[in-house]
């Protein structure tokens, strides 16, 4: 028995001084291979290359980039021998020889295999095939490459096979050499142009790249350079430096506008008197006359990254096609988290356009006479706006991480902005969201601009946040103003404001936000006044994701002025819409049923328990205000017809979250809008509660 656990010791002790020279190439091949097969936004991810175009193509050049870089830099860090007194450098066995010669083998064909069975599990077999003779190739040329080229190592005397070895030949150093180079290449191209570049070189292709990029530079300059110096290995330091210089490297300021001298001053409105100026538009036009009802919407947006901005933008989109445009004069406020905010937004800008006119010759709605606003909000959001930022991420925002010092142009929060705006300007052909976040109410038609509350978190402290053209005061219990004056968030843009409402780690950073100081007091921001950070903002799912509480401080605010004017005869019917994403997220109105709760996994739970239910309480929570919402709603309005109306979704289309859908996936949403309807989209019952035009 000694003698066996003796063996098994050794044999330990021989593996892991194999794995920890070459833990780069083995760690990163076995587990990202594993995220893209397992994970559900790898499998969206890979659902993304199926699109047409070049994006397969560059796809497949990347998996075959990750496993070359995987293989040869396993095949080098294990045969070369440095001084010889670790226990690689030392031992000649059998065993450890064959693991040298067929480790780095292995971990060359892992990523092709892998994604070929995934794609033939997506339905793709096609890509499957394509995948599988991607691995096949591999295989074939790491076994037969020594028949087919003279050996470039130079082996130990008397020695049959090149397995170990002493130095590298010129041509290794210079291919080495080349493929990083070619790694800063794309590290500059995505930076300098991060949404035209991932137009072609998308989210897989860019994560397979960073993968070999991050396995050469870890096993091949962080562990073999420092060898062969006869240093120790450097592959801890990435780590090291990337805790230590967090305490200097924050470069995720929120993204400011420049002030010019001639800036307007910011555009806030009490909910009280802006309520009345609101109603009084609508007296004005003869769509509000006392003794007829008046329905006035108030619309909840749930959050959910691209698939929650493009269901809310497309539910908005085709209540306004289908009522000739009248939905938009009876939709007071708009309340959005993460991708309901970037939806919500989208639609109060179109509104916005329409007011001035811009969008009866905007391109994206020429092609839809009938649709303008349905047509227009797919251009604008069936984009993809995860390759941008995960470019940023994997490329310019990870270098920053190894550096002590902030560089603020590499901020990934900016590639999702950059990559709204362009979408944005691209299909309507003005930059309405790269101005001023408050001038959306600028123009003559604002009271056609529904109010937008956008709701964020605070990290420090877990409140809300909310950027809204409305004062956000009292009504809104334990809630900052993001507008407030002492802190420096006027000149940000419509982009940014929506990106504070959709920072979802950890694609999307915390944005670090900044207040004026004279001395230790907080005062009004002007230029020239002290600014220091203040805190950092995150996604407003983490608080609530349905962004009903808003809504419900909101209609608290209103009743006041909503009393008044049925005293005076005006006859103003309120109602909730909650547009939602996630299937069932309506709670039973009684207490849960025990028979339907479940344990999804009891692995690691000692570690993974807290964060899960942390997790999971997002939605938890969103599902407990939304069913809480609907029971209020005859306690804060009089009773009527229906208060609370919900848009939600079957669970056929559901999708993870993410920021970024195949086409297929789109189209399936799209699939939701076309008649019949069922009770989870009432279009029907909206349409009806308008007045005739």
């Amino acid at each position: 028995m000694v003698s066996i656990v003796r063996v098994v010791g050794e044999r330990g002790k021989e593996i892991g001084s194999i794995l920890w020279r070459c833990v780069y190439s083995f760690s990163l091949t076995l587990l990202c291979s594993a995220g893209l097969a397992f994970i559900p936004q790898g499998t969206e991810f890979l659902r993304l290359v199926s699109d047409p175009g070049w994006t397969f193509p560059i796809f497949i050049f990347s998996v075959a980039s990750w496993s070359t870089a995987a293989w040869y830099s396993a095949r080098l860090t294990l045969g070369r021998v440095f001084d010889g007194t670790s226990l690689l450098d030392r031992t000649d066995t059998p065993f450890v020889n064959s693991i040298r010669m067929w480790l780095p083998r292995f971990l060359g064909i892992v990523p092709a295999s892998v994604l070929s069975i995934q794609f033939q599990r997506l339905g793709q077999p096609a890509l499957a095939l394509a995948c599988f003779l991607t691995a096949f190739a591999m295989g074939v040329f790491v076994l037969k490459r020594r028949a087919w080229f003279a050996s470039r190592f130079r082996g130990f005397e008397g020695q049959t096979s090149s397995i170990r070895f002493e130095s590298l030949q010129g041509r290794t150093v210079l291919t080495v050499a080349l493929a990083i180079l070619l790694t800063f290449a794309l590290l500059f191209a995505v930076w300098l142009r991060p949404v035209e570049v991932t137009r072609y070189v998308t989210a897989p292709a860019l994560l397979c790249f960073a993968f070999a990029s991050w396995i050469l530079f870890g096993d091949l300059v962080l562990t073999y350079s420092f060898k062969q110096a006869r240093l120790p290995s450097m592959a801890a330091l990435p780590l090291l430096l990337f805790i230590v210089f967090s305490l200097w490297n924050d470069n995720h300021q929120v993204r400011l506008l420049p002030i010019a001298a001639d800036d307007p001053a910011p555009i806030r409105r009490k909910i009280d008197a802006h309520l009345d100026d609101w109603l009084q538009a609508r007296v004005a036009s003869g769509t509000l006359v006392p003794g007829r009802p008046f329905p006035l919407f108030v619309v909840a947006a749930e959050g959910g990254g691209i698939r929650a901005a493009y269901w809310t933008g497309m539910v908005l989109a085709k209540l306004q096609d289908d009522s000739g445009a009248r939905f938009g004069r009876h939709l007071f406020a708009l309340s959005g988290v993460s991708g309901g905010s970037l939806g919500s937004s989208a639609f109060a800008a179109l509104l916005a356009d329409a007011g001035g006119n811009d969008l009866a010759t905007a391109y994206c709605a020429r092609g839809g006479r009938d649709t303008p606003y349905q047509e227009c909000m797919r251009k604008v959001l069936q984009r993809d706006f995860l390759s941008p930022t995960l470019g940023y991420m994997l490329y310019p925002d990870m270098l920053q991480r190894f550096l002590p010092f902030a560089i603020a142009a590499a901020d990934r929060a900016r590639a999702m902005e950059a990559g709204w705006e362009q979408g944005w300007l691209s299909a309507t052909g003005n930059d309405r969201f790269a101005r001023r976040f408050d001038q959306l109410w600028a123009a003559d038609g604002a009271m056609n601009v529904p109010s937008l509350l956008l709701n964020a978190t605070l990290v420090d402290g877990g409140s809300r946040i909310i950027a809204s053209d409305l004062i956000i005061d009292g009504s809104f219990p334990d809630a900052y103003d993001a507008l407030d004056p002492v802190l420096d968030l006027h000149q940000m843009s419509l982009g940014t404001a929506v990106h504070n409402s959709a920072r979802f780690s950890y694609i999307s950073p915390a944005g670090t936000v900044s207040a004026c100081r004279a001395g230790k007091e907080l005062v009004a921001c002007a230029p020239g006044r002290e600014r220091a950070p203040w805190g950092r903002i995150i996604d407003g799912g983490y608080f609530e994701n349905s962004g009903v509480e808003s809504v419900r401080d909101l209609l608290f605010a209103m009743r006041p002025a909503l009393a008044r004017w049925r005293e005076r005869g005006y006859d103003i019917d309120p109602a909730v819409i909650v547009i939602s994403n996630s299937p069932d997220a309506l709670a039973p109105k009684e207490k849960q049923d025990p028979a339907g709760a479940r344990m999804d996994t009891t692995f690691l739970s000692e570690l993974l328990a807290p964060p899960l239910g942390l997790f999971n309480t997002r939605t938890a929570r969103a599902t407990f205000a939304v069913t809480a919402e609907r029971r209020d709603m005859a306690v804060i309005l009089p009773a009527g017809p229906a208060r609370f109306l919900w848009f939600g979704m079957p669970s056929e289309t559901h999708t993870p979250l993410g920021w970024a859908l195949a086409g297929k996936s789109f189209k399936g949403i799209d699939a939701l809008l076309a008649p019949p309807h069922d009770s989870k989209q009432p279009f029907e019952v909206v349409l009806k509660r308008l007045p005739p035009p």
